[in-house]
C-alpha cells in the first residue's frame, strides 16, 4: 500500500518568496545601518528586512520592525514607500494567519502601487496580488490562487522582465499542481524555477526548485535507477548548498523530502525518522507551526507502514488536533482517513466507523473535480495568451518567406475566399438568430435600470434637500443664537457692569459678582454652542481647519486627541467639506460620550482622487452585531457615507476600543445606496 497521496500542504511564506531572501544572513550589518547617518529609505530598507528575518522565529519582534518602518513611511510622504511598508505589516500578519488584517493591509498598499508604473512599484505590485492570492489558497480556495499568479503575478512580471520573481511564482504553480496529483506538469513548472535560479544559487528559493524536482519525481512513484539518481543528485544540490547555513528557511522542505526518499526509495526506516525528527526540531525552533504538521504526517505514513501501530495512532491524532488551527478542509479530510485506518488497524472498529462517517460528511463538500478542470482551464488560458504572442513575433519572419508560396496562393485564396463567404453566411445566420433571443431580454433589463436608475435619482433629491434644509436650519439657529441671543446677553452683562451693586452689603456685593459669572458662562456655552452647529472657520477657512479647532476645543477638556492629515483638502466642494466634517464630528462625540475615550486618533487622507478616513480611540468599545439599538448618530454617519458613494467598516471589541474606517472617491458622483 502506497501513502503518497499530498498533505496539501502548499505554504507560501511571503518572505521567502517577495524578499529574495539569501542563504546568508547579516544582522549585524542591517543594525549598523540604523545607527549611521544613512538615508531614511535606506534604514526603512534594513528594518523591513530584520523583520523578515525575525517571522518565523520572533514573531513580537517581525512586527516591532515591520511597524517601526511603517512609522518612518508615513513620515516620509511617500506613496510608493507607504504601499511598501503596508506590504511588509501585511506579511507579519499573513505568516501569523491573522488573514483578515492581512488582507486588508495587502488592499491598502495595492491601492497605492496600481497607480504607479515605475519598475519597483510593479514588482511590489506582482508580490501583492501573489500574497493576496495565497491569503485565499489558506481559505481553502486554491483556485483563486492559482488564478491571481497566472492573471496577475505572472503578466506583470514578464512585462517588467523580472525573472527571479517569476520563478518564484513558477514553483508555487508548481506546488499547486503537486498539491492535485498533476505530477508532471508540477515537474515542468519546478524545471522551469530551477533553470531560471541556475546562476543565483545564493537564493533560497533555488534550493526549493531542485526540492520541488524531488517531490515531483517521488509523487510519480517512478523508482527507475534514473530516476534515483536524478533525485540522489537534486538532494545533494540542495545539502551543499544548504550545509554553511543552518537557520535557512528551506531546510524544513529538505527534511521532508529527504525523509521520503529513505522510507519510499530506499527503505531506510531509521534514516528515513532521523530526517523528520531533524526538520520537527527545526520547524519548531522557528515556529513554524504549519511545516511540523507536515512532519508528523510523514513519521504517520512511516509508523504506518513499518506496523508500529501505537506510534503511528499518536503521530496521526497530533495531526489532527494541530491542523484545527488551519481551515484547509482538504488536510482535515486526510488527517481523518488517517485516523480511520489506523484505529481500524489496531482493532477499534466502532471508533474508527465514526471517523468514517465524519470523513465521508467532510467529503461531500470538497469537490476536487470540479477544481481540477477549473484550474487545467485557467493554465491553458494561460499557454494560449503566450502562444499568442509567439505567434506575433513569428509573423514578420514568414512574411519575408511568402514571395517563394505565391504561385500556390491563387487557388487557395480562391478556395479559403468561398469558404469565408460560407462561414460568414452561416455566422451570420447565426448571430441574427442570437440577437432576436437577446433582444427582448435587452428590452426588460434595460427598463429595469431604468427603474432603479429614477429610483436612485429620486433618493439623491430627497436626501439631499433633507441634507440641505438640515445645515441651512443649523446655519440659521446658530446666527440667531449668536447675533440675537448672545448680542441680549452681551448686553445685560454690559449694563450690569456699568451699574455697581448700591448695596454695600457683603452679600449683596458676592450675588453681584456671581451674575456677572453666570453671564459670562452663558454666553460662551451659546457661542460654543452656535459654532458647533455652524463653525464659522469651516465656511471661511475650509475642512482642514475647522476639524483642527474642533479637535482643539477637545483636548482643552481633558481629551488627548490626535489629527492627523496627509493630501486632505476637499476644497472645491463646500457641500462635501459639510457633509465629512458632521460626519467625524458626529465620530468623535460618540467616542467621547458613549466610549468614554481617553485617547482619540483621527487620520485622514486623501491620494490620487481616493480618501481614507480612520478614527481610533481607546474606549469601551461596543457590539458591531448590534448596531441598530445604538441610536440615530450612527445610522447618520451610514446614510452620509452612503450618500458620498463611500464604504464604511466597523472593528471594535469590548474594553479594547474601536476603530471605524471611511474610504470614498471624490471624483463619483453622489449616488447613496440604501439597505
Amino acid at each position: 500500500m502506497h501513502y503518497f497521496l499530498v498533505f496539501y500542504l502548499s505554504f507560501f511564506p511571503c518572505y521567502s518568496l517577495f524578499a529574495q531572501q539569501r542563504l546568508a544572513f547579516n544582522e549585524d550589518s542591517l543594525k549598523n545601518v540604523l545607527k549611521s547617518d544613512a538615508s531614511e529609505r535606506k534604514k526603512i530598507s534594513a528594518l523591513q528586512d530584520l523583520s523578515d528575518h525575525w517571522l518565523y522565529i520572533d514573531s513580537a519582534k517581525s512586527m516591532d520592525f515591520a511597524q517601526d518602518a511603517f512609522k518612518r513611511s508615513v513620515r516620509l510622504k511617500e506613496p510608493l514607500t507607504l504601499a511598501i511598508a503596508h506590504y511588509y505589516v501585511a506579511g507579519v500578519y499573513m505568516e501569523h494567519y491573522n488573514l483578515s488584517e492581512a488582507r486588508r493591509a495587502f488592499e491598502k498598499a495595492k491601492a497605492l502601487l496600481e497607480t504607479d508604473t515605475s519598475h519597483n512599484a510593479q514588482r511590489y505590485l506582482a508580490r501583492v496580488w501573489h500574497n493576496i492570492g495565497a491569503i485565499s489558497q489558506r481559505e481553502d480556495d486554491t483556485e483563486t490562487f492559482l488564478r491571481l499568479l497566472i492573471e496577475k503575478a505572472c503578466p506583470i512580471l514578464e512585462r517588467i522582465g523580472d525573472s527571479l520573481l517569476l520563478a518564484n511564482n513558477y514553483y508555487d504553480i508548481g506546488n499547486v499542481f503537486a498539491d492535485i496529483k498533476q505530477y508532471d506538469k508540477a515537474y515542468s513548472y519546478f524545471q522551469r524555477a530551477a533553470l531560471i535560479f541556475a546562476d543565483h544559487h545564493e537564493y533560497a528559493d533555488a534550493v526549493n526548485s531542485h526540492l520541488g524536482i524531488v517531490k515531483a519525481l517521488l509523487y510519480q512513484e517512478d523508482f527507475s535507477p534514473a530516476n534515483r539518481e536524478r533525485m540522489q543528485a537534486h538532494l545533494n544540490f540542495a545539502y551543499k548548498q544548504l550545509k554553511d547555513y543552518p537557520q535557512a528557511y528551506p531546510w524544513t522542505n529538505y527534511y521532508v523530502l529527504a525523509g521520503m526518499y529513505q522510507q519510499y526509495v530506499e527503505k531506510n526506516f531509521d534514516r528515513a525518522l532521523k530526517n523528520f525528527n531533524e526538520g520537527i526540531t527545526f520547524a519548531n525552533q522557528r515556529q513554524e507551526a504549519y511545516n511540523r504538521i507536515e512532519l508528523l504526517n510523514r513519521k504517520y505514513y512511516l509508523y504506518f507502514e513499518n506496523q508500529q501501530y501505537d506510534k503511528a495512532k499518536e503521530m496521526a491524532y497530533r495531526v489532527y488536533n494541530e491542523n484545527k488551527a488551519f481551515p484547509l478542509s482538504r488536510n482535515k479530510l486526510i488527517s481523518l482517513r488517517n485516523l480511520v485506518n489506523v484505529e481500524e488497524a489496531v482493532g477499534n472498529k466502532a471508533k474508527a466507523f465514526a471517523l468514517l462517517k465524519e470523513y465521508l460528511a467532510l467529503a461531500d463538500t470538497v469537490n476536487e473535480k470540479q477544481t481540477n478542470v477549473k484550474i487545467n482551464l485557467i493554465e491553458k488560458k494561460y499557454e494560449d495568451a503566450k502562444k499568442e504572442k509567439e505567434i506575433v513575433s513569428l509573423k514578420a519572419e514568414n512574411e519575408l518567406n511568402s514571395a517563394a508560396l505565391k504561385y500556390n496562393k491563387t487557388m487557395l485564396v480562391f478556395i479559403c475566399i468561398v469558404l469565408g463567404c460560407l462561414l460568414i453566411l452561416l455566422g451570420l445566420g447565426y448571430l441574427l438568430y442570437r440577437n432576436k433571443q437577446r433582444l427582448a431580454k435587452q428590452q426588460c433589463d434595460l427598463h429595469e435600470e431604468q427603474l432603479q436608475r429614477m429610483q436612485k435619482e429620486q433618493q439623491i433629491r430627497f436626501f439631499n434637500a433633507m441634507l440641505q434644509g438640515q445645515e441651512q436650519e443649523r446655519k440659521r439657529l446658530a446666527s440667531d443664537l449668536h447675533d440675537g441671543l448672545g448680542g441680549l446677553l452681551s448686553n445685560v452683562k454690559l449694563l450690569l457692569s456699568k451699574n455697581p451693586c448700591v448695596s454695600p452689603e457683603p452679600q449683596a456685593q458676592e450675588q453681584h459678582r456671581i451674575i456677572l459669572n453666570k453671564l459670562d458662562v452663558a454666553v460662551n456655552e451659546l457661542r460654543r454652542i452656535a459654532r458647533n452647529m455652524m463653525p464659522e472657520t469651516l465656511l471661511r477657512f475650509g475642512l482642514v481647519t475647522a476639524l483642527r479647532d474642533f479637535c482643539e476645543d477637545l483636548e482643552r477638556s481633558g481629551i488627548n486627541i490626535s489629527l492627523q492629515t496627509y493630501g486632505f483638502s476637499l476644497e472645491d466642494d463646500k457641500d462635501r467639506q459639510i457633509m465629512v466634517y458632521r460626519i467625524l464630528q458626529e465620530l468623535i462625540n460618540n467616542a467621547v460620550r458613549h466610549a468614554g475615550a481617553n485617547t482619540i486618533l483621527v487620520q485622514c487622507i486623501q491620494n490620487d482622487g481616493k480618501v481614507f478616513i480612520t478614527v481610533e480611540d481607546d474606549g469601551c468599545g461596543f457590539d458591531t452585531d448590534d448596531q441598530q439599538g445604538k441610536g440615530v448618530g450612527l445610522h447618520n454617519v451610514k446614510n452620509r457615507v452612503a450618500y458620498l458613494n463611500g464604504q464604511l467598516d466597523i472593528q471594535s471589541e469590548k474594553n479594547v476600543g474601536t476603530t471605524i474606517n471611511i474610504e470614498f472617491n471624490v471624483n463619483k458622483a453622489y449616488i447613496p445606496t440604501y439597505r
